[in-house]
């Protein structure tokens, strides 16, 4: 569950963009977040092979590691706002993850919304020597960043889920369940064990354990390692890794083990995903 006082991405960059002139830009990739909002006109886009029109109106979200690169044909122009950031850590997602399908997003109820406030970033872009000029962007990008999370598949990091989930559970342990996640999240890729986890948040075992699977459905080591196939299914994906490295990049110092637990978890052995 999203614990939303805590909810404080840095922003790295928010500007707009009008494109005048013809031409496709380099194939390239982040290891940041970066959201591109089509404001007005339109321009294709090749992302991880894939071409596809990106109309006003319409949103890409490249998660770190996503190839992409921008065509504006001939004769046409465009009105796009960038926005890149970081340091955003979401219930059973990878640090710096967002759980998309696809980097052309669908807004849905949230559109209007989400929109109106890029025009609102776009506006204030042009005053950066007014009082209070990062402080209002910071804001913005974050309200943004809101429309963008309550279009999300089952709305699983919303406010209202996370209260009706919350259940009979007292604040103190719905506190340690939050620390623990977002504990979890930040160091997937090193050796952990439910011990060290626990010695961190000054609880014992036993009970973090009994807390954490009361309030989250399932035990830290099942979310943990849950979080560590996802992430190693994306990095599959690239080229250039081997198992190996994919293993010892999601805390697993055994390759054998981490292809192992992978099979069991997706019913396939990681050298047959496809990259």
């Amino acid at each position: 569950m999203l614990q939303l006082s805590k909810f404080e991405p840095e922003v790295l960059y928010a500007f707009p963009f009008r494109n005048e002139h013809s031409g496709t830009y380099v194939y390239h990739q982040h290891d940041f977040l970066e959201l591109s909002i089509m404001l007005e006109g339109y321009s294709d886009y090749n992302v991880e092979g894939q071409w596809r029109r990106v109309i006003a109106g319409q949103a890409l979200l490249f998660n770190p590691g996503i190839h992409h690169q921008e065509t504006q044909p001939p004769h046409t122009q465009s009105l796009q706002l960038h926005i890149g950031f970081r340091h955003i850590a979401l219930p059973g997602q990878a640090p710096n993850h967002l759980p998309f399908k696809d980097a052309l997003i669908s807004l849905d109820d949230y559109q209007a919304e989400f929109i109106a406030n890029a025009q609102r970033i776009v506006v204030e872009s042009q005053r950066p020597t007014v009082f209070g000029h990062t402080l209002l962007i910071q804001t913005m990008v974050v309200e943004q960043l809101c429309w963008l999370l309550r279009s999300l598949p089952e709305n699983s990091v919303s406010n209202d889920y996370t209260e009706l989930h919350q259940g009979n559970a007292s604040l103190d342990q719905q506190a340690l369940v939050n620390a623990a996640t977002y504990y979890l999240d930040a160091h997937y890729n090193e050796d952990l064990t439910l011990g060290t986890v626990a010695a961190t948040l000054h609880v014992s075992a036993a009970y973090l354990s009994r807390t954490f699977k009361t309030i989250q459905g399932e035990t830290p080591i099942s979310y943990l390692t849950r979080l560590r196939m996802q992430r190693a299914k994306q990095l599959l994906t690239q080229e250039a890794t081997t198992v190996s490295q994919v293993a010892h990049a999601v805390g697993y110092q055994d390759p054998y083990y981490f292809s192992k637990l992978f099979k069991r978890y997706f019913g396939a052995a990681p050298t047959l995903i496809e990259r």
